[in-house]
């Protein structure tokens, strides 16, 4: 190898060693013309001279050459006691100087460039504390930050971190856009990989609030994600929080898609982290919103911060009282269970349940101030003659369900239909992909088809008004998230078509992803729409600010026990007007609880909520119409 390879080889690591290594070596060039030029004047004796004659010293000498160097404009002033030897030397130096000083402001603004784009990308840590961390970016991150900012109205400096894989300064673009005519908060990005430890430490974790992790759907490219594939993901975000912040143990909310990745999850982070599986939560409020209107809208105002809440709450004066006696206790709350003082919950407990000490009360309430135990049966009017005294009896009739889409939950909700449709029901599955769609059921009869659903043809064989329910389920394999909802706008627009021309027709169920497409979709008219991700980050968000729910929401969503039903309000009270309290006192003698009531009148109003009222105030009085509806927590 030559001299000038290996010269060449050391030049190269020199520079790549940063913008200190390159001003260092400017300035070794500088000092070198500075050497050459004081060389120069000793050799030829070209100093110049003071006012005296006297020339300079070294020093001098050194100082002027340096002054050129830095300034060319100072070789104007060097016409008194100078020669031109001095002169051609000077010049020699200020064209040096030229490339120097050039060459260090190029260096200089690109070292600061580096450094702007360091600071753009988000790359120093966070110093918060008490903050929310969100691990990763899907579309439901925008309806999460928004609850949260919600839920923080109270808090002074509230603040979330949010760590993903995406450029900062379009991250800051798209919250600022979100959070614009919202309760304010601060979001702070990075940009980082969470699985990567020294990426997930810029977020602070051990003096952050809670976690957030959400599963990814999309690879970098934009194709659809497989359920397993985003798990392993989640799983590995979630070793990475309990490698770096152990002892700390900050409260751990995640998102999961299959069942067996929450058992591993839950071997991770513990009993006490709140693991949503997602699909059939999702799944089970389809269903059951297909087969009766509005629920959909009951789990929103549930989950929403700007409605009523679940809250958990220790109050002395329920002490010895039944759970059906300590109802009528909370005037301005909805009473709806006890979490024990050995950590049990139970929503609701047996009604002729003691409280005993150290037991909490469950209740849905506005917000944590409204929690106050101030009613009683001697403060409220009940209308027992107004009470309907026998509740007709409930038989599961066979049913017909059209499901529409093959993706992810399809699986699921023939699984809730198989639970909940009773014997001799039948469902008949379409869509694009074959092997999403089960062929069999343990209680129902299930026909599964393959075909494109926006084909009119197909629609139309499909005799869809000949069916109790319909199901449309958005397709998201390969598509994005816009084109999967305008796929199901446009499947709805044909629905509504047929039903026109038939003359007839039938509930349709609409699952929409995005909740900005939900105006456009609903032009259609459907009954119920289903936005899938803003009730998975709805409830992401209120398990992330209150991890004692955990528990509470998981009794909620769970099949079996006690679920929210609407029943007709016919059952429960005549058609008069009556307290809230009366109802509540009709639903105990079934067994039931009741916590709100829903409208006819408002049920198409977005600006009503739908027509759901939650945890009404006992005292006050309404009076419940023809196709009204009693919110109630029943085993059926």
């Amino acid at each position: 190898m030559s001299k000038r390879q290996r010269l060449r080889y050391r030049f190269d690591n020199l520079m790549s060693r940063g913008l200190g290594a390159k001003i260092a070596l400017l300035g070794v060039m500088a000092l070198v013309l500075v050497g050459i030029a004081v060389f120069a004047m000793l050799v030829f004796g070209a100093a110049a001279v003071d006012e005296n004659g006297k020339p300079d010293s070294v020093g001098m000498m050194a100082w002027r050459s340096l002054t050129h160097t830095l300034d060319p404009g100072t070789l104007g002033n060097d016409a008194v006691g100078t020669n031109w030897p001095f002169l051609f030397v000077m010049l020699f130096v200020t064209i040096g100087g030229v490339f120097v000083v050039s060459s260090l402001i190029g260096v200089l603004s690109s070292g600061f460039g580096e450094t702007l784009d360091q600071l753009r990308r988000g790359k120093s840590t966070v110093i918060e504390h008490a903050h929310t961390v969100i691990l990763g970016w899907t579309p439901k991150i925008h309806t999460l930050v928004r609850e949260l900012a919600a839920a923080n109205t109270n808090h002074r400096d509230a603040c979330i971190v949010i760590l993903a894989e995406r450029d900062k300064v379009e991250m800051d673009h798209e919250i600022g856009v979100t959070l614009r005519g919202h309760p304010k908060i601060r979001v702070v990005t990075r940009t980082g990989t969470p699985m990567v430890l020294t990426d997930f430490a810029m977020t602070s974790p051990g003096t952050c609030k809670s976690i957030i992790v959400l599963a990814p759907e999309r690879h970098e490219d934009g194709s659809p994600m497989e359920s397993h594939e985003s798990d392993t993901i989640v799983l590995k975000t979630l070793l990475a929080i309990k490698k770096i912040a152990p002892e700390q143990a900050p409260h751990v909310v995640a998102e999961v898609f299959e069942a067996s990745t929450e058992r591993v999850a839950r071997f991770i982070v513990g009993d006490k982290a709140g693991l949503i599986h997602a699909n059939p939560q999702i799944c089970r409020v389809l269903v059951q919103t297909g087969r009766q209107s509005g629920l959909s809208a009951v789990y929103s105002h549930l989950l929403g911060f700007d409605g009523s809440d679940p809250y958990m709450h220790l109050e002395p004066k329920v002490l010895g009282m039944t759970f059906r006696d300590a109802v009528f206790e909370y005037d301005t709350s909805a009473l709806i269970g006890v979490s024990t003082a050995s950590g049990e919950v139970l929503v609701p407990p047996p009604l002729d349940r003691v409280f005993a000490a150290g037991d909490e009360v469950i209740t849905i309430s506005h917000d944590d101030e409204s929690i106050i135990a101030d009613g009683g049966r001697g403060k409220l009017t009940i209308d027992a003659a107004a009470i309907i005294a026998t509740a007709p009896s409930h038989v599961h009739p066979a049913e017909r369900t059209l499901v529409l889409g093959a993706s992810r939950r399809t699986a699921n909700v023939v699984h809730q239909l198989d639970i909940h449709c009773g014997p001799g029901s039948e469902i008949t599955l379409v869509g694009e992909d074959e092997s999403r769609m089960p062929t069999t059921a343990e209680r129902i009869r299930v026909t599964a088809r393959v075909g494109d659903l926006t084909n009119r043809a197909l629609l139309d064989e499909l005799d869809v008004t000949s069916y109790h329910h319909v199901l449309l389920l958005s397709e998201t394999h390969g598509r994005t998230q816009e084109m999967a909802d305008a796929r199901t706008t446009v499947i709805l627009l044909h629905l509504r078509d047929i039903e026109r021309l038939a003359g007839k027709r039938v509930p349709i169920t609409t699952e929409i992803l995005d909740i900005a497409n939900r105006d456009l979709a609903s032009v259609a008219d459907a009954d119920d729409f289903i936005v899938s991700n803003r009730l998975v980050s709805l409830l992401v968000a209120q398990l992330a600010q209150n991890p004692r729910l955990v528990r509470v929401l998981d009794e909620l969503f769970s099949t079996g026990g006690h679920e929210i039903y609407l029943k007709p309000a016919s059952h429960f009270v005549a058609s008069t007007e009556v307290t809230f309290a009366t109802v509540c006192e009709a639903a105990l003698r079934r067994e039931e609880v009741a916590i709100g009531y829903r409208l006819a009148a408002n049920a198409s109003d977005e600006s009503k909520g739908f027509g759901v009222v939650l945890d009404p105030a006992k005292r006050s009085r309404i009076k419940l119409g023809a196709g009204d509806q009693v919110i109630v927590l029943a085993t059926d």
